[in-house]
């Protein structure tokens, strides 16, 4: 039997580092598994015109024996933050939030935030992960 931590990433247009410290600390034999998706388009260096979507999956596969200990949704893009989202249709409201505006001749405002989302991932296991409601699309021409 194999104890598993799982993590969902989702990042919109532009992300930059943050200062981190621990959160929960596990001790013992643990895997990990990281699952998510963009929501961009396509590749920030191709967007002749900048856009993002609102949604985005990503699948979850782990085996049959795996147990599912914790697990968090992260999410981040431009803009003062969007931190409230949906997760396979399910409201998720940003326990941790982080913004931050870097001024390079103009201000460019990001955020991230961080979810636990344990209890629903036990609880529906395997299978596709929806990211929807992340809406930043306001704040994309300003980063063009």
């Amino acid at each position: 039997m194999k104890k598993s931590l799982v993590f969902f990433v989702f990042f919109v247009q532009f992300s930059f580092s943050q200062n981190i410290g621990l959160y929960s600390q596990f001790n013992g034999r643990y895997d990990f598994t990281f699952v998510g998706n963009t929501l961009n388009p396509v590749e920030n260096s191709f967007q002749t015109t900048p856009a993002v979507l609102t949604s985005s999956s990503a699948t979850l596969a782990l085996s049959n024996n795996d147990i599912i200990e914790s697990a968090y949704l992260y999410w981040a893009g431009c803009g003062t933050g969007d931190f409230n989202v949906k997760l396979n249709g399910t409201d998720v409201l940003a326990t941790r939030t982080f913004s931050n505006t870097l001024t390079q001749g103009q201000s460019f405002n990001f955020f991230s935030a961080f979810a636990n989302v344990t209890t629903q991932v036990q609880a529906t296991g395997n299978g596709t992960y929806t990211l929807s409601d992340l809406d930043v699309s306001s704040f994309v021409s300003l980063h063009a």
